[in-house]
């Protein structure tokens, strides 16, 4: 990593991104049984250094970006020691350049256990992150070897992270063996009872050279000779799981389906923005060298998405008018929460907007997830009746609406 060169980010048509990405590290400390990041990154998390890293926000910098940058991490915080040292260069840096970018990246659930590492990284610019939450069920992450996640209480510690001052997306998994009937909707609850916006649903898949793909190839249980496809979220486990196939199927979906239900998902994007930053964390001045940064951080001034000023205009113009005026259903609720986010958290407009317009993505995802399924399974899992519908195409009662593309 210390010897990766800095990126051509010249080359880029930076006006066709919402938001550039850099790298800082590689790997990952833990050990969970279905991922594949420590057999091809390893376990010891790689960083590059501070003069590096601060040299590609330069270099971005420099090109006049102004905007969000995602750090793509496989686990931020994997190396506690070296990201500390990299936020505590990186907040000066921020201050001299008068925060010309805010960051999202993905870390452990554990971050909530470091008060020092939040405060830092919401003093630096950061205004989201992405959890491997996975599921609620201890048993399930104890099977899957993700005890990280079983330290503490996930409500606790989500509502942490979240009220430090960040935006929380977060991975859930079906499909672990021992798994219970009604996983699905534990892993709605969750989702309900935490906010968090855009939670990614996925089905388990075991990947080679996982330890999950060895146990499951010394068990006899892998579906080799079906070829099913590896890495598509909406196919059917390549695995014989340890409960019936249609009961895992039939959770996803109507997962998917509920937890994007327009309502419900506009709901959670106003709560999770209402909350965001409502910690009594307090900042540590330790952070800056006074001598040559006498300001101190604006950490009252939370940070949040941001967008090139051509892209915000047509992006709330956008959602407005899909939103706000085409759509009739949800018109009422978006002018309602809009009002009350302009009202309350005004610093929250652009995080808001932008978790509205990512809704019309899912609210035609969750259509193809259930045609993408029903299509493997056979028959439409959500309909009342589902063995009528063996014969003929999902495609033939849902009508999928009209969205704007994005």
């Amino acid at each position: 990593m210390t010897t990766s060169p800095i990126p051509r980010f010249d080359l880029l048509q930076r006006d066709a991104y919402l938001m550039m990405a850099i790298q800082f590290s590689r790997g990952c400390p833990f050990n969970c049984e279905f991922c594949d990041i420590i057999s091809l990154y390893g376990r010891k998390p790689r960083t590059k250094n501070t003069e590096q890293t601060l040299a590609e926000l330069q270099t971005l910098y420099d090109l006049g970006w102004r905007g969000s940058v995602f750090i793509v991490d496989d686990n931020f915080i994997g190396n506690q020691r070296n990201v500390k040292r990299f936020l505590r260069d990186l907040l000066p840096w921020m201050i001299e350049h008068r925060y010309p970018f805010t960051f999202m990246t993905e870390a452990s659930v554990n971050l909530a256990e470091d008060d020092e590492l939040l405060s830092l990284m919401v003093e630096t610019g950061f205004y989201a992150v992405f959890l491997g939450i996975e599921t609620p069920d201890q048993d399930s992450l104890h099977v899957s070897k993700k005890l990280q996640n079983t330290r503490h209480p996930l409500v606790e510690a989500c509502h942490k992270i979240n009220q430090a001052g960040l935006l929380i997306y977060a991975g859930f998994i079906l499909g672990f063996d021992g798994e219970r009937t009604g996983a699905g909707d534990r892993i709605q609850a969750f989702v309900e009872q935490t906010h968090i916006p855009q939670p990614m649903l996925g089905l388990l898949q075991a990947l080679p050279h996982t330890a999950l793909w060895e146990r499951l190839k010394t068990e006899n249980r892998l579906k080799l000779k079906e070829q099913t496809p590896i890495g598509d979220q909406n196919t059917l486990m390549n695995f014989e799981p340890t409960r019936p196939i249609d009961e895992i199927a039939k959770e996803y979906v109507a997962g998917f389906w509920s937890m994007y239900e327009p309502s419900r998902y506009l709901r959670r994007c106003l709560h999770q923005c209402l909350s965001i930053g409502e910690s009594n964390l307090e900042p540590n001045k330790d952070h800056i060298d006074r001598k040559t940064n006498p300001q101190p951080p604006p950490s009252s001034r939370k940070q949040t998405m941001k967008f090139p000023l051509n892209k915000g205009l047509r992006l709330v113009a956008q959602v407005i008018w899909w939103q706000g005026i085409r759509r009739a259903d949800m018109r009422r609720q978006f002018w309602q929460q809009l009002i009350e986010i302009l009202r309350k958290r005004p610093q929250m407009f652009n995080l808001y907007i932008g978790l509205c317009a990512a809704g019309e993505h899912f609210w035609q995802y969750r259509i193809q997830v259930r045609e993408r399924i029903a299509e493997q399974i056979g028959y439409d899992l959500l309909s009342p009746s589902s063995d009528s519908l063996k014969t003929h195409p999902v495609s033939t009662v849902l009508k999928v609406p009209e969205t704007v593309s994005h």
